[in-house]
């Protein structure tokens, strides 16, 4: 069947945010020296970092020598120190008009997230903030398939009919691991070929991509 022009295509479309609406990804690397001499970690070199981003989270956290159980304590720790930061974080350039181009067409926008909501509706702004309906921020870095089962049963969505949108290798896994479709944008941590060989279902190389791609034609 083909759908009228503007039509959404899923009835709920959940976003990661840091790498994926907002543009945190500098202040990430800024921190990881901080971060690698307070956890007892291998500090990674310039190089060494780019080279990170083919891999996903758990191998990343492997080379640099994170153990699992520490890994919650690094969020939480990031997490407040961001707080201080807030003030010069921001959205990518077209986020704002893709985010109010879904909620006009009806499309039911969720956070998933292991932020706080407080970092995330700060960044947001009160205007962004409104066209979500949910936000499930705050949980450990691989708890993304769990949130999104949730979410869909507290939405009443099936999953057929939501999208699961991340910058990473991971929000792919957990999509599938949700049994939702599964969105990858290409301006965030892991790079295009490498998420373009997971195949997620949708490929966006640029913010405006989301409403052309999420909307029928």
């Amino acid at each position: 069947m083909t759908l009228p022009a503007g039509t959404p295509r899923y009835a709920l479309v959940a976003f990661d945010f840091d790498g994926t609406l907002a543009d945190t990804m500098d202040w990430f690397d800024g921190m990881i020296e901080e971060v690698c001499a307070r956890y007892g970690l291998r500090t990674p070199d310039r190089e060494e970092r780019a080279a990170l981003r083919l891999h996903d989270a758990r191998e990343v956290f492997r080379k640099l020598g994170l153990p699992l159980w520490k890994v919650p304590a690094v969020v939480a720790f990031l997490r407040r120190r961001m707080a201080a930061s807030r003030p010069g974080l921001a959205l990518f350039p077209g986020i704002e008009d893709a985010l109010a181009t879904l909620h006009a067409a009806g499309v039911r926008l969720a956070l998933l997230s292991s932020n706080s909501s407080e970092n995330v509706r700060e960044v947001l702004g009160p205007r962004m903030w409104a066209c979500f309906s949910e936000d499930a921020c705050g949980s450990d870095v691989f708890g993304k398939a769990g949130k999104m089962r949730r979410l869909l049963r507290r939405q009443g969505v099936p999953a057929a009919q939501a999208l699961l949108v991340g910058d990473e290798l991971r929000d792919i896994d957990a999509a599938r691991e949700a049994r939702v479709a599964a969105g990858a944008v290409t301006w965030g941590y892991n790079l295009p070929d490498v998420l373009r060989a997971r195949q997620p279902d949708l490929l966006f190389e640029t913010p405006a991509d989301l409403a052309r791609l999420i909307l029928a034609d």
